[in-house]
């Protein structure tokens, strides 16, 4: 709608009381009429009426018009316009430039609500005129600028039908922080943000008091989130990793949230593992509560007694389908294999006994509860051997030669778990050039040892264990295990190297136990005293067993505590080995399968630095993560698939929203919080400027006025 405005008003005022000089000048030289008396002349009087009659309208024309002469005069110089904002004010002038932010995140899949929200982005472009400018920002956890101010409004209705709702989370902040950036750089014109919305609460939560728009910037929620939504959602799965023996049940628990004002009651939940319904737990649960349901896993139907599974938890559908699956990997076992390396049989010991004999017995009194199979040998296994090993023993060895020590190195580098046990045997010399030094691999150095192992009135104990340790994890609680007990008549001092951690020490303050990662999820324990009873009596105290137990379980299930719980969008880092690593360099060895089963290849720059220090080893990157479910992972030269999975954050599985009016206040402020922004005189000036180019109303009114002037003369003369 259009409006009048006057640039310099006092010139229109001006034309006004110009006007009114002729109407002045007229009623004060009007001719007063006198009465003669003539006799009958009655034809003479009805022709001096009429005359007069004439003479009277061509002077009121000529009155008139000079009227208008002088007013249309005034208003040409009070340089009139028609536009659709009558004056600036808070820097806008007739230009709006108006940013539309749609939320693509996962919770607009909820029934039609993002198709809804696309019709209304529709409806204000259809609002827009021509002159105006426009642009588009798609929101979910981060902004993405899809079309700029200023765009084509055919590119922004293209860019809106095409639109698709994300599996990510939702984070207003950054959208509108970017819209406040762009039209903050716009010096004249309306400044408008149409945030089409669930106004989801949880969208709202990184912002703080200082997050305000420019006080020249309007905004305008339109609202779309559903009336009293209904939702369930599995919020976290609690899986074991590993299952150590398949005949043996372990238990996998889902944790199922009702977002809703109603109790449900018999909601069916469904196991899946390969494929495979399993089972069918089914919850009663509250509103806005939560409940588990627990699975109980015995066996899978597979050849090989050892892969790994893939599967996941399933919900019913309903109106948000995105959180009714959560994925998951785990790995079947038949048994834990560990292979010890010690030297020959000793001919005279205290106990005539090897020092693996203790370890053994362990291992075999515990199988029903740790299925561990058991071999050993006098040197370094072959590299064959070790690939078919969970965890490698160095027990007291004294010799290792240069091969030995290399493969041993390759060996953990690729994944593998290694205990060093000292004794009588070690040297200390041997351990550091073939183990430490370039290769790095022990997580200390040997300094002496020291004590009298014959001696055993003089003695040392365990005094610091880190219980948060996955190790010490199960002798936490009270009456679990005290390592206080045990009696260390030797020990060998020794200090850690780079990157190892000592997480058990005697009660002088030296370490015991040292622990270091290496290459790919490798890892390497250093117990600095014997484990038979040579310098110890620790293998006859009821912690023995748990603790040689735990330590083993903890190297050969290595994923157990890490298992990385991937969101969408995460970036996902894939340990390769030297030879992988040329492989890649060539021709992209690591093939990548997405749910959608879209292969993507990975490759590497030649002068990539390897991410494991002193290892053969480096990494490559995958970052298309934009589906949840189940990746597989295919390397050359190898049958073997790997698989991660990828769910979605169900923070945004919560519909609920915040109050419009609320958001608003949050954004601008109360009205005492907002200042006048008055307009500049360079603004001012411009839009003086654009109103004069494109609204010369002034020039019509000035041919109007000449017209009139040279008609006035004309009809002048002739009177």
């Amino acid at each position: 709608m259009f409006g009048l405005g006057i640039l310099a008003p006092l010139f229109a005022v001006a034309g006004v009381v110009g006007a009114s000089i002729p109407l002045i000048l007229h009623l004060l030289n009007r001719e007063r009429a006198r009465r003669l008396v003539f006799g009958t002349i009655r034809f003479i009087q009805m022709s001096h009426q009429t005359n007069v009659r004439r003479h009277k309208l061509k002077r009121l024309l000529l009155l008139l018009m000079r009227i208008l002469i002088l007013a249309l005069l005034g208003f040409a110089f009070a340089r009139p316009f028609f536009a659709e904002v009558p004056i600036i004010s808070q820097k806008t002038g007739g230009k709006r430039n108006a940013i539309v932010i749609l939320d693509t995140s996962y919770s607009m899949q909820y029934e039609q609500v993002f198709e809804n929200a696309k019709r209304e982005g529709i409806a204000i472009l259809d609002g827009l005129d021509a002159t105006d400018a426009a642009g588009l920002i798609l929101s979910s956890d981060r902004a993405r600028v899809i079309a700029p101010l200023g765009s084509e409004f055919s590119h922004i209705r293209t860019a809106l039908n095409k639109a698709e709702a994300t599996y990510k989370p939702t984070d207003y902040l950054d959208a509108l922080q970017t819209a406040d950036e762009i039209l903050a750089s716009i010096p004249i014109g309306e400044k408008q943000i149409y945030v089409i919305a669930d106004m989801q609460k949880r969208g709202w939560e990184n912002f703080i008091e200082t997050d305000k728009l420019n006080p020249d910037v309007q905004i305008q929620f339109i609202d779309v989130h559903p009336e009293q939504p209904r939702n369930f959602a599995i919020t976290a799965l609690n899986v074991p990793p590993v299952i150590l023996k398949e005949q043996q049940a372990s238990y996998l628990v889902a944790r199922v949230r009702n977002f809703s004002d109603a109790a449900v009651e018999n909601l069916p939940i469904r196991l899946f593992v390969d494929g495979n319904m399993m089972h069918t737990v089914q919850l009663d649960i509250e509103p806005d509560d939560l409940a588990d349901a627990v699975f109980r896993i015995a066996s899978f139907d597979r050849r090989r007694d050892e892969a790994t599974h893939t599967g996941w938890v399933e919900l019913p559908e309903d109106a948000l389908q995105v959180d009714n699956k959560r994925y998951f990997t785990l790995q079947s076992l038949r048994s834990i294999r560990v292979h010890a390396v010690r030297d020959k049989p000793r001919t005279q010991s205290l106990h005539q006994t090897t020092e693996t004999f203790f370890m053994k017995m362990a291992f075999t009194a515990g199988r029903d509860a740790v299925p561990i199979d058991f071999t050993e040998s006098s040197s370094v296994p072959s590299t064959a051997t070790l690939d078919r090993t969970d965890v490698l023993v160095l027990a007291n060895v004294a010799q290792i030669s240069s091969d030995g020590a290399g493969r041993v190195a390759t060996y953990v580098a690729a994944g593998g778990g290694l205990i060093v046990t000292v004794g009588n045997n070690i040297d200390a010399a041997v351990y550091e050039q073939r183990l430490g030094g370039e290769i790095g691999l022990m997580p200390c150095n040997f300094v002496r040892p020291v004590g009298d192992a014959l001696d055993r009135q003089q003695f040392r104990v365990l005094a610091t264990v880190k219980y948060e340790h996955p190790i010490f994890a199960p002798f936490k609680e009270p009456n679990h295990g005290d390592f206080g007990k045990a009696r260390f008549y030797r020990i060998f001092q020794a200090v850690p190297t780079e990157n190892a951690t000592v997480i058990a020490s005697y009660d002088d303050g030296s370490p015991a136990l040292f622990e270091k990662p290496y290459g790919t999820l490798g890892r390497v324990l250093c117990f600095t005293s014997t484990l038979d009873r040579e310098w110890n009596d620790l293998p006859i105290r009821a912690v023995y067993l748990p603790f040689l137990h735990e330590a083993i379980k903890y190297l050969a299930l290595k994923d157990a505590e890490t298992l990385p719980d991937y969101r969408v969008g995460d970036t996902i880092e894939l340990k390769v080995s030297e030879t992988e690593n040329e492989s890649i360099t060539r021709k992209g060895a690591i093939a990548i399968f997405n749910p959608n089963s879209v292969e993507t290849r990975l490759g590497r720059n030649k002068d990539e630095t390897p991410t494991a220090q002193n290892t053969p080893q480096s990494s490559v990157l995958y970052t298309d993560t934009a589906l949840p479910g189940i990746y597989s992972v295919h390397r050359s030269g190898t049958e073997v698939t790997d698989y991660f999975v990828v769910n979605v954050d169900t923070t945004e599985s919560d519909l609920a929203a915040r109050d419009v009016e609320e958001l608003a206040s949050m954004l601008k402020g109360t009205a005492a919080e907002l200042v006048e922004d008055k307009p500049t005189a360079e603004l001012v000036a411009q839009y003086n400027e654009d109103v004069e180019r494109n609204q010369n109303v002034w020039i019509y009114l000035m041919f109007a006025v000449f017209a009139l002037a040279i008609t006035e003369m004309f009809l002048a003369n002739r009177f």
